[in-house]
């Protein structure tokens, strides 16, 4: 009992520090984008800035779409903490590397590869908690771990403060710490045994003939599965949820930095790195809450209130802030508080749908297909920029929208209805040592 509880605390903190540093490093190239581009473009015109960031970006989402379903896949396949190893060594190692860019293009391919690393972390991280936690203790885990993701921009807000000054490519140098995480998840996590249990009956049917429909699921290509009529309605909602929620993110609030070099007219390190610290103060409140208002008011509701009040707030922020005060950073706490609560929701979902043979997959395809799309409206945001005259706020104000797709998309959101997830965990309980039967590995589903 000890040792389960030890694998139920050890894949949390991993999962926790594995998201923080995703968010250390994806959040880096949005508060140093100005005065990294100026540099290398050569140029102080928030329009050509505004141009060549936004295709920067636009490299960063499609590498974290592609990362999410190739390693999203990959941990079906081999397992998850391997997969989790490779993804965090990616995003680390091309983080370091952005350090050393000397061109606008370089940079862009290093923050593809950041992309395709963190894609990978985040989908192996989720699929992982919900395997080693259930029930109302799931909620309230994966919240926790969403806290992680503000507190990993927070840290990049809190570094930027403390170099001041200092050159855009220590805060990229800063970003190799994530490293260390790999030498922790290599001495004390283990596959669940949920997985463990998975593989173990693979094997097992490997070495007989003529298996039953219901044994052969268990071999079948997942994204193939993923597609199929009983998923395919789930994973569509889910898909549009999300891409509301990272084209938003993308093309709206990872401009504020950008747009506080705007409004002050200067280098602005105070600024900025104070506004994103007090909007991701409001990330992590946000993400630990979200748990608890779920089992209040379900699913659905969280993420509608959720998208139409980000939307309320950005409306008011981008079209009546002129200047940096404190209504600015009461208005980005409440952006940071409200604008996670949609992922954390999805996140708790996912395996609510899915069955565990396909989650990596599922994970996958649910986070990062919106990314591909995100890429798309990140140039979009680019050219918007120079239609606007430069101006980050109007463009942003009217990228905002995309939460009402958001919104209509949650009110088709399916209930769950249970099951996968719980019946897996009954079965290794009362049955230690029994072979699962097909039944409980593959159609079982989680409350």
């Amino acid at each position: 009992m000890r040792k389960k509880s030890l694998s139920h605390w050890h894949a949390l903190a991993v999962a926790w520090l594995g998201c923080l540093f995703d968010g250390l490093d994806a959040s880096i190239f949005t508060i140093v984008l100005y005065p990294a581009l100026s540099e290398l473009l050569g140029t102080k015109s928030y329009s050509i800035v505004g141009y060549y960031g936004a295709i920067i970006i636009a490299f960063f989402l499609v590498g974290w779409a592609l990362g999410g379903l190739v390693f999203g896949r990959l941990a079906d396949q081999v397992g998850r903490v391997k997969t989790l190893i490779i993804s965090i060594l990616v995003y680390t190692i091309a983080t370091g590397l952005c350090a050393i860019s000397q061109s606008w293009q370089e940079l862009a391919i290093y923050r593809f590869l950041v992309g395709l690393g963190i894609g990978g972390e985040l989908s192996v991280g989720a699929i992982m908690l919900s395997e080693h936690w259930h029930g109302r203790q799931r909620l309230h885990a994966v919240s926790f771990m969403a806290t992680s993701w503000g507190v990993g921009y927070f840290a990049t807000a809190a570094i930027s403060l403390g170099l001041c000054q200092a050159s855009w490519r220590n805060l990229f140098a800063a970003g190799v710490i994530p490293a260390l995480i790999t030498l922790y998840i290599r001495l004390r996590l283990s596959e669940s045994e949920k997985f463990v249990a998975l593989q173990n009956y693979r094997a097992s049917l490997r070495a007989e003939n003529n298996l039953k429909d219901e044994q052969r699921k268990v071999f079948a290509e997942p994204l193939k599965e993923t597609f199929k009529k009983e998923m395919l309605r789930p994973l569509l909602v889910i898909v549009a949820i999300t891409s509301s929620g990272i084209i938003g993110y993308w093309t709206v609030l990872s401009w504020i930095p950008a747009w506080i070099n705007q409004l002050t007219g200067t280098a602005a390190t105070y600024e900025r790195s104070v506004a994103l610290m007090v909007m991701n103060l409001g990330s992590i409140i946000g993400a630990a809450a979200t748990g608890f208002i779920v089992l209040r008011i379900g699913r659905k509701l969280t993420i509608g209130l959720a998208f139409g009040l980000t939307l309320i707030l950005c409306q008011i922020m981008f079209n009546t802030i002129h200047s940096f005060d404190s209504q600015l950073l009461i208005l980005l706490f409440f952006c940071g508080l409200f604008s996670i609560m949609s992922a954390v929701t999805i996140c708790i979902y996912v395996p609510e749908v899915f069955p565990l043979h396909m989650q990596g997959t599922a994970f996958g395809l649910a986070f990062n297909f919106g990314r591909i799309i995100a890429a798309a409206f990140a140039l979009i945001s680019g050219q918007l920029i120079a239609t606007f005259n430069g101006s980050y706020a109007l463009a942003a104000s009217a990228l905002s929208y995309v939460y009402v797709l958001g919104i209509l998309a949650a009110c088709l959101l399916p209930t769950p209805r249970g099951g996968r997830l719980n019946e897996i965990e009954k079965h290794l309980k009362n049955s230690v040592g029994k072979r699962p039967t097909p039944k409980e590995i593959v159609s079982s589903s989680a409350k």
